[in-house]
């Protein structure tokens, strides 16, 4: 599928809206990540809007993320919170309902992943994320993004919250005329559906709550809470056969979710099928061992980053144990640790080293941009030109938006034309950075030294 075309005036809306959010709403960011390459992207995308990093706060590890959400709504109104679903390994993807009941509205979350198979989204759409972003992103398609996390809030769903807080409070006679007169404005309304479920359930009428949380799952096949609360409707009406057909249900439209395997497989036991109980309870184990294999590879690859400066062959040691550690388990979100590993052997001059890395994981997912741009920033390394400018169309072709990551990437691309004399070239990509960041001095900088080489005078001005 062709990425989205973004026209300038549904742009110029996004960018407001941002803007709008950081200074007149009190509205802050939170990065819980440890993706240098999408902390430039925020920055940037901040400076592109007109704002410093005051209302940014940031940090590489998860842990304590509720405490810090409430530190940060001490100073402001409320959070974009952009986290991993994975930071050394661990699963985030369950904390998210916990921020979500502690914080409610006031905190929009917003997930990172460089998973793109659509188990992995499934699952993470199934804990309460506003939004999911797949890694890289582009300056503007992030803007984008962040826009339709804190749009408006509606007189719709106004409405819905308020119904839910009579709910709550089992003010279900005050609660059920307000939900037919969202129905009449949206009558298929899926949570409208589950509001009158609620209620139902509440008053023990299983059969009503049923026909509702029926009615609501057929909204859209991704969306796992009609699901989820007709498996508790059957659960708590001692319906087993019913209860099971939803986790299983639920399991094939999201399959990593271990405690639901372990649930299927609790049904399986107690009604001595022995064999498929023991299938779920082994996928389960399967999912935590993936885990925990991977918290072992992000820790060789911590301990190596570490020693990088200290002890760069001890360094690179613990590197190639973590990808060992990986095997055949090797994916898309494994990339950083390749990266880093091709990082450290360009610091030590291993340019072909690093090469050859960047190789091998391409024989695993073939044309990633991100390896392909890191390959030519090796063979730049190298004076290898014709090889690096090989592997940066290679990038481009594959991502065109690779070039509106950060600004450092056209620029790099630049300086290799730059120094085959290929000037227009050269200057294509210096333009391209300054489109990104217009007070960029290096980019600025090398178009005078090939206004000087040409004899033209250059235009700094950002080409539209």
């Amino acid at each position: 599928m062709p990425p989205k075309l973004i026209r300038k005036e549904e742009a110029v809306v996004y960018d407001q809206m941002v803007s709008s959010y950081l200074k007149e709403q009190s509205g802050s960011f939170f990065l819980v990540t440890n993706d240098e390459m999408f902390v430039k992207t925020v920055r940037g995308a901040m400076r592109f809007i007109g704002f410093n990093y005051d209302s940014l706060a940031l940090t590489h590890v998860s842990s304590d993320v509720v405490r810090k959400c409430r530190d940060l709504l001490n100073a402001y109104a409320q959070i974009v919170l952009f986290i991993e679903s994975k930071i050394s390994g661990k699963s985030n993807v369950y904390e998210f309902k916990r921020i979500k009941e502690s914080f409610g509205d006031k905190v929009k979350i917003i997930c990172l992943t460089p998973e793109v198979s659509e188990e992995h989204v499934s699952f993470i759409a199934e804990n309460d994320v506003d939004s999911i972003i797949v890694k890289p992103i582009s300056i503007n398609n992030l803007i984008q993004k962040i826009a339709f996390a804190i749009r408006p809030t509606n007189s719709f769903f106004v409405e819905v919250e308020q119904i839910k807080k009579l709910i709550d409070q089992c003010l279900y006679e005050e609660a059920m005329p307000k939900i037919e007169m969202l129905l009449k404005e949206k009558p298929s309304s899926s949570i409208c559906m589950i509001l009158k479920g609620d209620i139902f359930k509440s008053k023990k009428d299983f059969g009503n709550a049923e026909h509702y949380y029926k009615e609501a799952s057929k909204g859209s096949r991704l969306n796992l809470k009609p699901l989820q609360r007709l498996a508790n409707l059957y659960l708590e009406a001692d319906d087993a056969a019913n209860y099971l057909k939803y986790l299983l249900l639920m399991d094939k439209i999201s399959p990593l979710n271990h405690e639901r395997k372990i649930s299927i497989g609790e049904q399986y036991s107690k009604n001595g099928q022995e064999e498929a109980a023991q299938k779920y309870y082994q996928d389960a184990l399967g999912i935590v061992r993936a885990q925990a294999n991977d918290m072992l590879a992000s820790t060789y690859m911590e301990i190596g980053v570490k020693l990088r400066e200290i002890n760069p062959e001890q360094g690179l040691a613990f590197m190639r144990q973590a990808l060992e550690s990986k095997g055949s388990d090797f994916s898309r979100a494994d990339l950083w640790m390749v990266n880093e590993m091709g990082l450290s052997m360009r610091k030590q001059g291993d340019w072909q080293g690093a090469v050859d890395a960047y190789q091998k994981a391409l024989h695993v997912i073939p044309d990633e941009p991100g390896l392909h741009y890191n390959m030519g920033m090796a063979y730049f390394q190298g004076k290898e030109h014709m090889k690096a400018v090989k592997q940066f169309e290679k990038a481009v072709a594959a991502r065109p938006e690779i070039l509106q990551e950060s600004p450092l990437i056209p620029f790099n691309i630049g300086m290799v034309y730059l120094k085959m004399k290929k000037f227009p070239d050269a200057d294509r990509y210096m333009r391209a950075a300054l489109q990104i960041d217009p007070d960029f001095e290096q980019a600025l900088a090398v178009l005078g030294k090939i206004s000087s080489a040409t004899g033209v005078v250059a235009d700094t001005s950002p080409q539209s």
